[in-house]
């Protein structure tokens, strides 16, 4: 189910625009483990093409494309040793949903700035039966639209140090304080 951005209008798509050639430039893309070798060079300009849709076409078109690997390498549990884990049929999913929902909150948060304004506001964007306590702590939460970007540009991947869109299928993401 498709993520509710509701501030993903012309003015974020093209500041989310702006941050993928930001990442080009910085070579900056985090690229998933579940991700093959082709899907990970193929990232860049998928993710460039999903700027003008939504985390549905992004999953679909993972899908697609074939660019999933079959298996890929964890720590075994209480352990420091890798294993070989079969990627989740959830992939495409929590893959789509996590970099377009971070893309989607560095476009707005860009956007934001360019404006003058000064707060951005986590909300749920998408509906969750059991919905985890750290989540919910921080809808309705402010934050700062410079400090996001900033995170989000140097902690490429799930984790940012504000917790701004929190990790993996969360479904908290960011809007314009109206």
């Amino acid at each position: 189910m498709a993520l509710n951005f509701m501030d993903l209008n012309e003015k974020t798509r093209q500041c989310m625009a702006e941050e993928v050639v930001f990442d080009k430039v910085n070579d900056n893309f985090h690229c998933s483990n579940f991700l093959s070798e082709h899907g990970k060079a193929a990232w860049p300009l998928l993710l460039e093409e999903a700027v003008q849709y939504d985390d549905v076409w992004l999953e679909n078109e993972i899908k697609a494309r074939g660019i999933l690997a079959q298996f890929y390498q964890k720590r075994k549990p209480k352990s420091t040793e890798l294993m070989q884990a079969r990627v989740p049929i959830t992939a495409a999913q929590t893959i789509a949903e996590g970099e377009f929902n971070r893309l989607y909150a560095r476009g707005l948060c860009a956007a934001v700035i360019s404006e003058g304004g000064e707060r951005v506001e986590a909300y749920r964007a998408r509906a969750s039966v059991n919905p985890r306590l750290e989540s919910e702590a921080i809808i309705g939460k402010y934050f700062i639209p410079q400090e996001i970007l900033n995170d989000l540009r140097s902690n490429p991947g799930v984790e940012s140090a504000l917790g701004v869109p929190p990790g993996p299928n969360s479904g908290i993401s960011i809007k314009r304080i109206k």
